[in-house]
């Protein structure tokens, strides 16, 4: 009787070899192949579990590639073909494998999974594939290396936006009528994930820049891993609200081939925003500091907008008088800075002033953040001017249109708050730093 059944396993597993589908998807990027998907294994409707079918699998592929092309603004061209083989599970946790390969000028994604996975895990190995084909289109010699925080991040930011309710596993019409719970979830409200990402960041914080950059955790540690998440999905949805940041994001990409590491391609294509990598964990500083105190999904009012850009426009001094020996505190403007401070004694103040911009952006009322961006930029083009400049001649021009484009700015935004009145940038006297 055991050979008997013996026998009769034996022949279904050969059957079922035999049986294994290749399916190429809609473009033809994906070519998946495996056992159709087990009915009686089908996963509960709440259950984060996911038994891959070749079919659905591969229409799964294209999805997550159309939410990641409608974030970061791609095109439907692509280069390096991806190749995924489903294989039984073989063991519980089994880990998605990854290797690439280079013919006829092309690379090819080879993805060995098991036909049980976590659709978390699922969503972030497609991710990975496709930031790297992208990566890899003007790479020869080897495939690139990704920012850690940027497949989980973005895995993260997809899964609670456009791929919420996205479907992963076969199910017939009758069963999703009569079983109101396997009904797609609506993709959740942006406010929401704002809502979750703040409370978790006020309750348990956010890792560091240099934290991120560096997975220092036992990948069995749930805990620290779920931190991780949290914070590569908050810094690059920080990242995606600066001003062109899925084209910075695209550009960082683009430039990994070139570089030993992706730092040096990250400051790149962030230029317009960051200048060294200090400047990016000053700015996530206070980002995360204001995610914990503030509601992003609310701008501010206009009383406390105008108050907020005077606050960073103007840095208040101890200034000692000539005649007086008690010093005043005086708001100095950014033209008194740059026409008569040492450039050396600027650049820090100019970058602090950079950063808050950056980080006040999103509750900038309509009217202000036009303005507050036209501010910032001017700043970083006299920082970039000047520091290029070789001779005395040139800083000095530079410093001069800067200070010509601030006080139109001024009178820009005092037009814009119906004073009607000559800018301040003229007010005190030249002061030096302290």
């Amino acid at each position: 009787m055991r050979s008997a059944v013996a026998g009769m396993v034996l022949s279904a597993g050969a059957a079922s070899a035999a049986d294994a589908m290749i399916i190429t998807s809609a473009t033809k990027q994906f070519v998946v192949r495996g056992l159709p998907q087990r009915s009686l294994l089908a996963a509960s409707a709440n259950s984060e579990t996911v038994y891959l079918d070749p079919a659905l699998l591969a229409v799964t592929c294209e999805t997550v590639k159309r939410a990641l092309q409608r974030e970061l603004g791609w095109g439907e061209r692509w280069s390096g073909a991806v190749y995924i083989n489903i294989h039984p599970i073989r063991f519980d946790n089994e880990p998605i494998r990854i290797n690439t390969s280079r013919a006829d000028g092309r690379w090819r994604y080879h993805v060995e999974m098991p036909d049980e996975v976590h659709r978390r895990e699922l969503i972030t190995t497609l991710i990975e594939v496709l930031l790297a084909e992208f990566a890899d289109r003007s790479g020869a010699q080897e495939s690139v290396e990704l920012p850690p925080w940027l497949t989980e991040g973005l895995a993260a930011h997809l899964l609670q936006g456009p791929l919420a309710g996205a479907a992963f596993q076969a199910r017939t019409l009758n069963e999703i009528r009569d079983q109101p719970a396997l009904r797609a979830a609506r993709t959740t409200r942006h406010a929401d994930v704002d809502k979750l990402l703040r409370e978790t960041a006020q309750q348990y914080g956010a890792l560091t820049f240099d934290q991120l950059n560096w997975i220092e955790f036992d990948e069995k540690d749930q805990r620290a891993a779920a931190g991780y998440r949290h914070s590569a999905h908050l810094f690059v949805r920080e990242l995606l609200r600066l001003r062109g940041g899925p084209d910075c994001i695209c550009a960082t990409l683009a430039f990994l081939p070139d570089h030993l590491n992706w730092q040096t391609a990250f400051l790149r294509g962030f230029e317009p925003h960051f200048r060294r990598l200090l400047d990016v964990e000053k700015w996530w500083s206070l980002s995360v500091a204001q995610i914990k105190t503030h509601d992003n999904s609310l701008t501010w009012s206009q009383p406390e907008a105008w108050k907020k850009m005077d606050e960073i426009l103007y840095t208040p001094m101890q200034v000692r008088l000539r005649g007086e020996g008690v010093p005043h505190v005086t708001p100095v403007a950014l033209q008194t800075v740059i026409k008569d401070w040492q450039f050396e004694e600027q650049v820090a103040l100019l970058r602090t002033k950079i950063v808050q911009l950056q980080t006040a952006h999103l509750r900038w009322p309509a009217p202000l953040a036009s303005l507050a961006d036209s501010y910032r930029v001017t700043m970083d083009k006299y920082l970039q001017a000047r520091s290029g400049a070789w001779f005395d001649a040139r800083g000095r021009a530079a410093a001069s249109r800067a200070v010509a484009e601030l006080d139109a700015l001024d009178l820009q935004r005092l037009n814009l708050a119906g004073q009607g009145v000559a800018t301040r940038a003229s007010g005190p006297a030249p002061l030096t730093p302290p």
